[in-house]
């Protein structure tokens, strides 16, 4: 079976993390969302494609797109798998398609543009991530979720008996991973450890909690419930319903809760972003696709953060604050809850970030983490930076 997965209807509303991959390829818990249905669907990496934007596909692109065949099965990227689903999902005879409140989720056929010969809409309920903030609002569901995915059936790593557990839930260390003199509370939920990841001592934890491969919490780090740290990010300080894509860093002292940063992202030291308005109000949010500040539905809402961007130290970020692709940002005050992607500056102002400048920090970033910026992650970036020209003006 071809499995493959189309972009939900307006993609500009998970901007600016889509900005750099397809929605499917967003993480929510400890595996991306395709990662999820691949598992639960039984479908391996080379049946697996995305129909998604141009500049996304092509030579080197970690996203292909598949032939279709007679079995192709075609998944809404926004959409997270569930057994009531996944069972629905595994009867869907070819040319039908399920949809959920008026949002197709699967549908069997050629070609996703061909026209069903039967359209069935079941009530189960279903998870969605329809805009940045739902990634970190959903994310200790997911843990617990993906925890059963990736754990059932097997047996964890020793944990050293140097570390101080509390609670019932199950704390899962996978080979070589590394965790010495620390508190772990599973009291709310498991504590999941990747393979050569590693909780550095004096650090206190509380699950949900997930530590992705080569992922790292450095010494006296507080992290509290419904995290995840993505392969290879390194992060510190406090902590608290954060989600990082993976190879990102936060590695100081500094508050940062109810965010999701992408890749290749850089927070300064004793960096803060407030997670709640001090009248207590429904936090507003950028959002690309309306041009405006939403309502989010969110009272706690932190920094949503695009690949490659970075904060110099002491930098502040009020409520709700959503940073693009490509960004450098420092000095004094707090910079504008809006920064489009390619911004240098701060609460003084911006200029452009220029492609150039970008394209060299990346070329000396990556290969720290045994990563190359090669010439699809360069045109990728090049693609951003003209899809949003249009949002940028110095000053």
């Amino acid at each position: 079976m071809i499995l493959q997965f189309i972009e939900p209807e307006n993609i500009a509303n998970l901007y600016p993390l889509t900005l750099t991959r397809p929605a499917a390829d967003l993480r929510c818990g400890i595996l991306t969302i395709a990662e999820k249905w691949m598992h639960d669907l039984g479908v391996q990496q080379n049946e697996t494609g995305f129909i998604t934007r141009d500049y996304l596909q092509g030579a080197g692109s970690p996203y292909p797109c598949l032939g279709a065949g007679d079995a192709s099965l075609f998944i809404n990227g926004s959409a997270l798998p569930n057994p009531n689903w996944v069972q629905a999902i595994h009867q869907l005879p070819i040319g039908h398609a399920l949809t959920h409140a008026g949002k197709v989720v699967a549908y069997r056929g050629n070609s996703p543009s061909d026209k069903p010969s039967q359209i069935t809409a079941l009530e189960d309920s279903i998870d969605w991530i329809d805009r940045p903030y739902h990634i970190f609002a959903l994310n200790g569901k997911e843990i617990i979720q993906d925890f059963a995915r990736i754990t059932g059936g097997r047996s964890s790593a020793p944990l050293s008996d140097s570390n101080q557990t509390i609670g019932d839930f199950p704390i899962f260390l996978e080979e070589g991973a590394k965790v010495e003199c620390c508190t772990l509370n599973s009291t709310d939920g498991p504590i999941y450890i990747g393979k050569n990841a590693e909780i550095m001592e004096g650090s206190l934890v509380r699950g949900p909690l997930a530590l992705c491969e080569g992922a790292v919490l450095k010494m006296g780090s507080k992290v509290y419930s419904a995290t995840t740290l993505g392969p290879y990010c390194v992060a510190g300080g406090e902590i608290s319903n954060v989600v990082f894509w993976g190879y990102s860093n936060k590695g100081h002292d500094g508050f940062l809760g109810n965010a999701v940063l992408g890749q290749w992202c850089n927070i300064g030291a004793d960096t803060n972003a407030s997670n709640l308005k001090n009248t207590y109000d429904e936090v507003k949010v950028w959002n690309y696709a309306s041009g405006r500040f939403d309502r989010s539905g969110q009272q706690f809402c932190g920094l949503i953060m695009g690949d490659h961007s970075k904060c110099g130290i002491n930098t502040m970020f009020n409520t709700g604050t959503v940073v693009g692709v490509g960004c450098n940002l420092y000095g004094a005050g707090f910079p504008r809850q809006f920064v489009p992607d390619f911004s240098w500056g701060g609460a003084q102002g911006f200029v452009t970030h220029k492609l150039d400048a970008v394209h060299k920090t990346a070329s000396l970033v990556m290969p720290r983490r045994k990563r190359t910026y090669g010439d699809f992650e360069k045109s990728v970036m090049e693609a951003v930076f003209a899809i949003t020209e249009p949002l940028r003006g110095e000053g």
